[in-house]
């Protein structure tokens, strides 16, 4: 059962959920599983509620904010933030009042939340005489930029260039990693690589200390040298500290154990919300996206430019799924019959509007650790663009994905609707 009502942990409340079996083939998780629809259900109650009450949806959500738990303060931030960015208060009106012609124009907005807490993780970590840096992890990348940033997290504990480590992954000869599932990669692999760059590095600060006659613990590896915190006169270049180590090198296993508790480098549950601008034609049924907006919570962030990149591969996924992707299904045979790329439709670059992605980060998001991010971007597309389509054409439509036949047969429904009263 998708978790509904979403987000909002509503009072003295009754829900009852019928599976229903169908010849369609079994179901299969997607990304952010169940989420996507609970948001769509939820944003589109509370985006009808708004309208039933005449107000600006953005206002009924703010008044609603105490009961989405702990996350409400966050909540709070990130509607200001989205808001601006999207310029809500100037373009937003009531539905079905924004029109030129066949195009009328709509704002919607939905909230979403995400676990993400990292995946026990092992990393093997050697530092060695001669100062290259060696990384073992049995992870994989599949494009998320999974070996970016474990690369990342172990230079800047070594005070070294990114290009500097030597990074093997997907071989399950390597110290064992979790899976790419439930955002939990970045979390686990850089809990451990940290993990293991600092006992490396503290290893090394041992074997230097009596060559500086500095103690250890006043040590710093910073752009590619080893020396005192307060005193740039005793320090060593990265590579003659790593001669010191002899013929020896140093390896130590670095380990994310996935146990939630301190010290752990890896948070678990966020807040992210996303405002959609779409103009609908009503007499074709077209949808148009003009802009979406991302403001999003991902605890601290190792590297800005991939986990931006991530976060607009996934607007791109949801424009897809709320406005395109769809299966055909045969009612008498079962058999989908657009079961290949040139029949199942994707959103192309013509579809894609202006992007717009805002991280929440300093302090009060920063301490809390690296948390997932791949997934919880994909759920609120759906939410955020169909409350727009609503706002825009006057009804709400209810299915995804958006295609012309649905919003054409919503807007018939609604002039018989209207003709009746």
């Amino acid at each position: 059962m998708p978790p509904i009502p979403y987000i909002f942990e509503v009072p003295n409340q009754r829900k009852e959920h019928i599976a229903i079996r169908n010849n369609i083939g079994p179901g299969r998780a997607w990304r952010a599983p169940s989420h996507h629809g609970a948001a769509v259900i939820t944003m589109g109650a509370f985006n009808d509620l708004a309208a039933k009450l005449s107000m600006d949806p953005l206002d009924l959500w703010r008044k609603n904010l105490e009961i989405t738990g702990r996350l409400k303060e966050t909540y709070r931030e990130e509607l200001a933030i989205a808001a601006e960015l999207m310029d809500w208060k100037r373009k937003w009106h009531p539905r079905g009042q924004h029109r030129s012609g066949s195009l009328a124009r709509g704002l919607g907005l939905s909230m979403h939340l995400w676990g993400g807490r990292g995946h026990a993780s092992n990393c093997d970590l050697t530092i060695h005489p001669d100062g290259s840096v060696g990384i073992k992890i049995g992870s994989q990348d599949l494009g998320t930029g999974t070996r970016t940033v474990i690369s990342m997290v172990a230079a800047e504990t070594l005070g070294l260039p990114v290009k500097a480590i030597n990074l093997q992954i997907g071989d399950s000869q390597f110290p064992a990693s979790g899976v790419s599932g439930g955002s939990s990669s970045v979390g686990g692999v850089s809990a451990s690589t940290r993990r293991a760059a600092v006992e490396a590095r503290d290893a090394l600060f041992s074997k230097v200390a009596p060559v500086l006659n500095v103690p250890p613990d006043q040590l710093e590896c910073v752009n590619g040298t080893v020396g005192a915190k307060n005193d740039p006169n005793k320090s060593l270049t990265w590579k003659q500290a790593c001669s010191k180590l002899g013929v020896i090198p140093i390896t130590v296993r670095g380990r994310n154990r996935d146990t939630g508790t301190p010290p752990d480098l890896t948070g678990s549950g966020d807040g992210r919300v996303q405002m959609a601008e779409v103009e609908v034609d009503i007499e074709t049924g077209v949808v148009s996206l003009q802009k979406m907006v991302a403001v999003q919570d991902s605890g601290l962030i190792i590297d800005l430019k991939t986990a931006e990149s991530q976060v607009l591969g996934a607007l791109i996924m949801g424009i897809s799924y709320a406005l395109f992707e769809e299966k055909v299904m045969d009612q008498t045979t079962g058999r989908m019959l657009n079961a290949n790329m040139q029949f199942y439709r994707l959103a192309g670059l013509a579809d894609i509007p202006e992007l717009v992605v805002h991280f929440m980060t300093g302090k009060g998001y920063d301490e809390r650790g690296v948390i997932g991010l791949g997934e919880p971007p994909v759920i609120s597309p759906g939410g955020a663009i169909s409350t727009a389509v609503a706002n825009a054409i006057g009804v709400t439509v209810p299915f995804l994905p958006l295609t012309p036949h649905r919003v054409l047969d919503a807007l018939a429904q609604k002039e018989v609707h209207d003709a009746s009263l």
